[in-house]
């Protein structure tokens, strides 16, 4: 009935400074209470869709832009950053990782961005390429958008092998107090871990979204958040003006399952009374909604006319109503 009405309707310095794409290092920050979410998601991207100047509907640009390149995200301006849509969490309690590729880009760095609230109220670890070498040597634990130390004891590391590749992992301990970031080195094989301590000292600026920054034209890929919750995919066949197929894969095995619509894409949060209150979803306020079942692979699918009047005006999106984990985006 849903669908019915759904479908109806850095400067260098002379010399090389600690690091090389800040001016001045930034002085620690104190802030009140915060940082900590209730509504456990998780969401991961692979990137495996046509190049393109942004991420897509999945994300929103917070700060420059990030493209895609050839199945990667690929930073095209400096000190950019993107979050990912739906994933709302605790910092404390969440992991990420991605696969960073410095593509001879000299002067670069892939961060990982835990606990967003806004560009400047973030945890924000990175691994860059700070002597311009075209080998990432350098980890640094920031607040805010490549914004300097929050005034942890050690704030940055120098990496014992640089690498041109690598997959970073971000997670923290000690009651949220420590963030704790790990370099799968891909040129020595070995994981070297590093710590930014005093990190509860900001926590109360800190929100509970997610996302990754970039400077120079370095690569990232396999972003994930807390194992990339649901991991569920939302396709379609056919167009409107005709019969549609709307597929789902990935969702719990047995259980129900939202399609959603939206006539804009948007960051609306489920309000309390509602299956999955708290979750943010990647579309402005849903318009109608299906509630499939999924099989024993986790897979569910429904087929309707769609109008023509939908094309370029509809958005959907699937939920997990057993996860509450989230789909893609899908625009018709």
């Amino acid at each position: 009935m849903l669908l019915t009405t759904l479908l109806a309707m850095a400067p260098m310095a002379a010399q090389q400074p600690i690091d090389a794409t800040l001016d001045t290092q930034m002085p620690p920050v104190t802030l009140g209470n915060g940082g900590f979410g209730t509504q456990a998601t998780g969401g991961f991207d692979n990137f495996d869709r046509a190049n393109s100047g942004d991420l897509g509907p999945d994300w929103t640009n917070q700060a420059g832009a990030i493209g895609i390149t050839g199945n990667r995200a690929q930073g095209i301006t400096n000190v950019s950053m993107f979050t990912l849509n739906g994933v709302n969490d605790n910092y404390a309690t969440s992991t990420m990782s991605a696969k960073v590729d410095n593509g001879n880009a000299g002067l670069a760095y892939v961060a990982l961005v835990a606990g967003f609230a806004d560009t400047s109220n973030n945890v924000f670890v990175k691994l860059q390429d700070n002597n311009f070498d075209s080998l990432m040597d350098r980890v640094f634990f920031y607040y805010g958008n490549n914004g300097g130390s929050w005034g942890s004891t050690t704030y940055y590391y120098d990496l014992a092998v640089p690498t041109a590749t690598a997959t970073i992992h971000l997670s923290f301990d000690n009651g949220g107090d420590r963030a704790v970031f790990m370099v799968e080195n891909d040129t020595s094989g070995n994981t070297e871990t590093f710590y930014g301590d005093n990190l509860l000292s900001v926590a109360g600026g800190l929100g509970t979204g997610f996302g990754m920054g970039t400077y120079g034209t370095c690569f990232a890929d396999d972003y994930t958040v807390n194992d990339g919750g649901a991991q569920m995919s939302l396709s379609a066949s056919g167009a409107p003006g005709g019969s549609m197929t709307f597929d789902i894969s990935g969702a719990t095995p047995g259980t129900g399952v939202a399609l959603m619509w939206a006539y804009a894409l948007g960051n609306y949060i489920i309000p309390n009374g509602f299956p999955c209150a708290g979750t943010e979803l990647g579309i402005a306020q849903p318009k109608g909604w299906v509630i499939l079942n999924s099989d024993a692979a986790g897979n569910a699918s429904y087929t309707r006319f769609i109008p023509p009047g939908a094309r370029g005006l509809v958005h959907c999106q699937a939920l997990d109503l057993s996860s509450c984990g989230l789909s893609n985006v899908l625009s018709l």
